[in-house]
C-alpha cells in the first residue's frame, strides 16, 4: 500500500462543506465534503460528524478507502487527518457522478456493477474488519440500550427472524473475503465518459461473507424476487435456490441494520430528523420483506 501523509487537511480555494442528504437517503448524512486543493492536486475532503464514532471503526474505514485506492477500485486517498476523522481524496467531481439506481436498470450495467464488487476480493487491506453484518446489528442494538433509545414493536420480530437467518447461515458454513459490504447504489461513482465505476464510502468494508456484500447490492437493486434471481444469475453464474435465499436474508439483515444507525444518529445528533426520516424508511422496507409468509421459505431454502 502506498504511504499516505497524515497532515491537518488544510484547503486551499476551498468551497464550503455542505451536508449531502436527499431526504430519507443516508448519502452524506454522516460527514460534510468540502472540495479545493491539498499538496497541489484537486481534493475532496470528507469529515465525518462525532457521532459517527459511535458506531464505524473510522481507522479502518479509511484503512479501506486507501486499499481501493491503490487498487483503482475507489478514488486515490491523498491524506488522513491526525485524529482520522476526515479523509482527502483526489477530487473526481468533474469526470464522475454519483450513480442512482437508473443507471443500473439495465442487464449489462448491473452486471458491470455485480463484477467491480467482486473485485475488491482482491483487496488486500492493512488492517480490516472481521465482522457480519448480524454481528453488527448487535453492535448496535448494545448502543442502542447504552444510549436509551426505544425501537418500533415490530423490532422484536424483525431480531427474531434475523436470529434465525444467522442460525441457518451458520449451520451451512460461509467462506470469508474482503467485500465493501454496502450496496447502497450512492456509494457508486460512474465515469461521466466512459461509464466506468468506482467505489466509495468503505464504512462497513471488511472480511464477511461474500454473498452478504451481494445480496446487499441485490435487495437494492431489485424490483421483485424475479429480478433478484436474475441478478443472483449474473453474479454467481447460474441459480442456486439455497444461495439466493442467503443472499437475500442478507439483503434484509442489512435494511435492518441501516435503520438501526440512523435510530442511533437520530439520538446521538438530534434536530434534524433526517436521521429518524430514514430509519423509519429502512424499517418498513425491513417489515415488508421479513413479516411474510415468504420469510419462512427462504429460512428454510438456505438449509437445502
Amino acid at each position: 500500500m502506498s504511504a499516505v501523509p497524515v497532515m491537518p487537511l488544510m484547503l486551499q480555494d476551498a468551497a464550503a462543506a455542505t451536508v449531502t442528504m436527499a431526504s430519507p437517503s443516508w448519502w452524506g448524512a454522516d460527514s460534510t465534503r468540502s472540495r479545493g486543493r491539498l499538496l497541489g492536486r484537486a481534493s475532496l475532503v470528507k469529515t465525518y460528524a462525532p457521532h459517527a464514532r459511535v458506531y464505524l471503526d473510522l481507522a479502518r474505514t479509511i484503512t479501506a478507502a486507501e486499499a481501493a485506492g491503490d487498487a483503482g477500485i475507489g478514488p486515490a486517498v491523498l491524506a488522513v487527518s491526525p485524529t482520522r476523522d476526515a479523509i482527502a481524496f483526489a477530487d473526481l467531481t468533474d469526470s464522475h457522478a454519483t450513480a442512482t439506481l437508473g443507471d443500473f436498470a439495465d442487464d449489462h450495467d448491473a452486471a458491470a456493477l455485480l463484477a467491480l464488487r467482486e473485485r475488491v476480493g482482491a483487496v488486500e487491506p492493512s488492517s480490516a474488519r472481521v465482522a457480519s453484518v448480524f454481528d453488527d446489528i448487535r453492535a448496535l442494538r448494545a448502543a442502542l440500550r447504552r444510549h436509551e433509545v426505544a425501537l418500533p414493536a415490530e423490532a422484536v420480530l424483525l431480531f427474531r427472524v434475523l436470529d434465525e437467518a444467522e442460525s441457518r447461515i451458520d449451520a451451512v458454513g460461509v467462506d470469508v473475503e474482503f467485500r465493501h459490504g454496502d450496496g447502497n447504489v450512492s456509494n457508486v461513482l460512474r465515469h461521466r465518459a466512459d461509464g466506468s465505476l468506482m467505489l466509495v464510502d468503505w464504512d462497513w468494508a471488511g472480511h464477511m461473507d461474500p454473498y452478504q456484500d451481494l445480496g446487499s447490492a441485490i435487495v437494492e437493486l431489485a424490483d421483485d424476487e424475479d429480478h433478484a434471481r436474475r441478478l443472483f444469475e449474473i453474479a454467481h453464474g447460474r441459480h442456486d435456490r439455497a444461495l439466493l435465499a442467503r443472499c437475500l436474508l442478507y439483503g434484509y439483515a442489512d435494511l435492518v441494520r441501516q435503520a438501526l444507525v440512523g435510530a442511533l444518529a437520530n439520538r446521538l445528533d438530534p434536530g434534524t430528523f433526517e436521521y429518524s426520516k430514514y430509519s423509519d424508511w429502512q424499517f418498513l422496507r425491513a417489515r415488508n420483506a421479513l413479516q411474510t409468509t415468504r420469510t419462512d421459505e427462504l429460512l428454510r431454502r438456505v438449509s437445502v
